[in-house]
């Protein structure tokens, strides 16, 4: 996810913005990572979950779990689950729930700690962006994925970051920008088709009334009405072949 970096920038309207590496942001966001108003976690949860739903894996791993949110989902669904992530401090929330405890790694997403063929569904969800890698990354998902098994993507859709969406987050007043890779929806796929995946499923999520409420309460609702229109996030599926 990248090394340690810090460094300020002053925005057109007087602000300073501090831009930092993905694992020193999500260190420093971790502690308020459930608890802040994010409809863009609201909207990939709401979204991805209308994907998953037909989906019941006897083993789910979790690439770049964070506080693992997906991995206590599909728990509680009845799945033997594991989780990875290169950011020790949102591990640290994840264990706070009990039943994830042994069940989660501190790794990076182009080393996964799990062995061939042992996953029946692979989820990295929102993380995409943060890897350098990404061939390595599609590679790891095939190794560890079961014949016939699923992989499932999702991240801020391209669109967006063109229309001038950041991947950041506030804290203590401060705001945050956080290091990643911009890559087009095609590349992704590229990199899905030469680890060997088929291409099942493709969907682009906007916000919906369903996100409105977390706006209201930020007192962004006028933002609401200029983002519904933007893809934010997009969602794919591929399948190990047999």
């Amino acid at each position: 996810m990248g090394t340690a970096l810090r460094h300020f920038e002053k925005t057109a309207f007087g602000k300073f913005v501090m831009y930092v590496s993905a694992i020193e942001g999500h260190r420093l966001w971790a502690s308020v990572y459930d608890s802040s108003l994010n409809p863009l976690l609201a909207l990939e949860r709401r979204a991805m979950g209308d994907v998953l739903k037909g989906i019941q894996p006897s083993t789910m791993i979790d690439v770049a779990c964070g506080t693992g949110h997906w991995l206590l989902h599909f728990q509680d669904a009845g799945s033997d689950v594991f989780g990875c992530d290169a950011c020790k401090e949102m591990l640290n929330e994840a264990t706070k729930i009990s039943s994830l405890r042994g069940r989660i790694a501190l790794a990076d997403a182009e080393d996964i700690p799990f062995r061939d063929s042992i996953a029946d569904l692979i989820l990295c969800s929102v993380s995409l962006g943060y890897f350098r890698n990404i061939g390595g990354v599609f590679r790891e998902f095939a190794r560890a994925s079961k014949a016939g098994g699923f992989i499932a993507v999702s991240d801020l859709h391209p669109d967006a970051l063109l229309s001038g969406w950041t991947r950041s987050f506030k804290l203590g007043g401060q705001r945050y920008d956080i290091e990643h890779h911009r890559r087009t929806v095609q590349e992704v796929n590229r990199a899905a088709a030469d680890a060997g995946l088929s291409p099942k499923f493709h969907r682009e999520a906007c916000f919906t009334t369903s996100e409105f409420s977390l706006f209201q309460r930020a007192g962004k609702q006028d933002l609401f009405r200029t983002v519904k229109s933007i893809p934010a996030l997009f969602i794919c599926l591929w399948e190990k072949p047999c």
